[in-house]
């Protein structure tokens, strides 16, 4: 044999008259073991492990290996008898990786994973799953789910997924085509321009557009085709697939279905009533409505799939009208406008003019009464000579009854009448008056019972004499005789002035209220409904002013002095020719603010402190001038054996001219 080894696996082959044929053949059978269903441990190493155990095998992937393993790049490594061997791999074999679970093929050049080949599929020409790709379809599939999901943040993405389509140009088209047994029925997208569209189709060959979006405004176009539906007593709205719908022929509709949240447009071409229900059928003004051809209403429906009629539109242009109500209708022969209604009422045709704004000519009113056995109320305007009225009435009947004077013009009297009949005033109210707005009286004002001024707006009550009498009214203080209040209740005082028999009294709603005085425009004092009063300016006693609170004092010349409410010397002078603090007691004791702690005592015998005691703190370049006793703190002077200017500060004290250390008398230096 011409050869020592095998062609592929580098096996040692023995020669024919060959001595220590076991080594040899020993030799092979190692390699065999090694390269044979070849499984290494790792491929990253550079250097050999520090134990390895006996048989373990390594791919030296790295470029540049040392020690035992340098110049064996690429190869496949295996410890065997305390040495390590190298075999030199060929183009095909296949090796895997175990601390990866991968396998590695190798090219000849270097180690490729099989795992980044099939989890990276680069350029394929076509792609079928569950079917054949061709030319016209390179990525095909035929399957019944499929499943797009956000690679999540834990496992290295962001938790979002968003499904990208372009087209080169305005021009192409990028759609979504939707098919029903391979014809075409909707599409969706940008088909032609940047618009987004949807169109659908019936055969897959005539297409409509339904809905438009236009791409600079952001303005939505609904193509709102009509469709028809015969009048029954339901017309269920929400079952036809429309916005727009023709209510045909007549009869009456007590419903629209129960199909909730939608919106329709009716139109309708006959005459048919629409029966009003407050629960699932609203119409406006609450009664039913009698359609004309022509007529057209906006309903909609609530979650529930209750139906309410937003608007109701004439087709004459004239407004809704109850079917008892008269209406205003043209006189096209003569151009003019009538006013007609019930026979009961005996009503006739009222000429209003030929203008476009109707006017009277002249008004009479003639003295007539009320029409006597007449079905129904009405209002009589006018006088009634026989009943010996000469006054002119408006007046309110009912069927057979007789009428009462609710407003009466007295020409003879001059007065006007509310209420009555028979006005004794300029202004005669039988009853209550009130005036939501300015009231204006020049001369005098008779009340006979309350008279209430209630002023919401912010505009003043203006009097230019007021003089109130007895009897006097109901007030929080019997027997007042004058009350100003916005809203004064048994129980609840608001804003109030009052004078009663021996007191003016005010009120507020609310502690943080205040009364407030004004000097001109500028505000003087003010007292608060918690009781606090406030001055810009001195407040002056004539005598004596006892404090049962905290009081701040501001005397501007002498002093100010502030004794207990025994007269006795217990206080503090402040300014003047006595700036002192004195106290009665022997010991003087400062507490915190809830009582509760004792924080220091001033006595003849000193100042005992529970807390800290801290003089003020100086430097050596800043210490004051002296007066024997005083004691401060020098944050740099040195204490003794401490090196100069490493001072750490001293408790210091003043004598014989020096500052000094209360340790050893040693004067003061930094």
């Amino acid at each position: 044999m011409p050869d020592a080894t095998t062609a592929n696996l580098a096996l040692p082959l023995m020669a024919a008259a060959q001595a220590q044929k076991h080594v040899t053949h020993n030799e092979a059978l190692v390699s065999l073991d090694t390269l044979v269903q070849l499984a290494v441990l790792d491929k990253d190493l550079t250097a050999p492990p520090a134990s390895p155990a006996e048989g373990d095998r390594y791919l030296i992937a790295g470029a540049s290996p040392t020690d035992a393993w340098a110049g064996w790049a690429g190869r496949v490594v295996r410890y065997q008898d305390g040495a390590w061997r190298s075999f030199v791999p060929r183009p095909g074999w296949v090796a895997f990786v175990a601390d990866e679970a991968d396998l590695y093929t190798c090219t000849g050049v270097a180690w490729v994973s099989y795992r980044a080949g099939l989890t990276a599929l680069q350029n394929l020409a076509r792609l079928g799953i569950g079917t054949t790709a061709d030319a016209s379809n390179p990525f095909a599939a035929k399957l019944n789910k499929a499943l797009w999901t956000a690679l999540t943040a834990g496992e290295g993405g962001t938790g979002d997924l968003r499904y990208t389509l372009n087209k080169e140009a305005s021009g192409n088209t990028l759609s979504l085509l939707f098919q029903s047994g391979f014809s075409g029925r909707a599409e969706l997208g940008l088909a032609g321009d940047d618009d987004f569209r949807l169109k659908v189709s019936a055969d897959g060959s005539t297409w409509r557009e339904a809905l438009r979006v236009d791409r600079a405004t952001g303005g939505l176009d609904l193509a709102a085709a009509e469709i028809s539906a015969p009048v029954a007593a339901t017309v269920d709205l929400g079952a036809l697939p429309a916005l727009k719908v023709a209510l045909t022929g007549s009869g009456t509709i007590t419903g629209f279905g129960t199909g909730p949240n939608r919106v329709r447009l009716l139109r309708f071409t006959g005459a048919a009533t629409l029966t009003h229900n407050a629960a699932s059928l609203a119409l406006p003004g609450g009664a039913s409505i009698v359609t004309a051809s022509g007529d057209t209403a906006l309903a909609t429906s609530d979650a529930a799939g209750n139906w309410t009629v937003r608007d109701y539109v004439r087709a004459s242009g004239k407004p809704l009208a109850g079917p008892a109500a008269a209406e205003i209708q043209d006189a096209s022969a003569s151009g003019r406008s009538v006013l007609t209604g019930t026979p009961a009422q005996g009503a006739t045709a009222l000429g209003l003019g030929t203008g476009a704004t109707p006017r009277f000519a002249s008004l009479r009113l003639a003295n007539t009464d009320f029409v006597p056995g007449s079905a129904g109320s009405f209002i009589d305007v006018g006088s009634n000579a026989g009943s010996g009225d000469t006054a002119y009435k408006v007046q309110a009947f009912t069927a057979g009854g007789a009428g009462s004077g609710d407003l009466a013009l007295n020409p003879a009297g001059g007065g006007v009448g509310i209420g009555t009949a028979s006005p004794a005033y300029g202004l005669h109210v039988a009853g209550t008056f009130g005036a939501t707005g300015a009231a204006t009286f020049g001369a005098a004002v008779t009340v006979g019972g309350t008279l209430t001024l209630n002023n919401g707006s912010s505009n003043l009550l203006t009097f230019g004499n007021v003089g109130i009498a007895p009897p006097s009214v109901s007030t929080r203080s019997a027997g007042t005789k004058i009350l100003l209040y916005s809203n004064l209740t048994s129980t609840n005082a608001d804003f109030a002035i009052g004078i009663d028999a021996s007191t003016l009294w005010n009120s507020l709603p609310r502690t943080t209220d205040s009364f407030k005085w004004y000097g001109g425009t500028t505000l003087v004092a003010s007292l608060t409904g918690g009781g606090v009063l406030s001055t810009t300016g001195n407040l002056v006693a004539g005598g004596s002013v006892a404090v049962r609170s905290i009081v701040t004092l501001d005397q501007a010349g002498g002093y100010t002095r502030i004794k207990d409410n025994t007269g006795s010397v217990n206080g503090i002078s402040i300014g003047g020719s006595d700036p002192t603090t004195f106290y009665a007691n022997t010991t003087h004791s400062f507490v915190s603010r809830d009582s509760a702690t004792t924080l220091a005592q001033i006595s003849a015998a000193g100042i005992v402190s529970s807390t800290k005691l801290r003089p003020g703190s100086y430097t050596v370049a800043t210490v004051p001038t002296g007066a024997a006793g005083d004691l401060i703190y020098v944050s740099n002077a040195r204490k003794v054996g401490e090196a100069s200017g490493a001072g750490t500060g001293v408790l210091a004290y003043y004598s014989n001219g020096n500052w000094r250390r209360l340790s050893d008398d040693g004067a003061v230096a930094a």
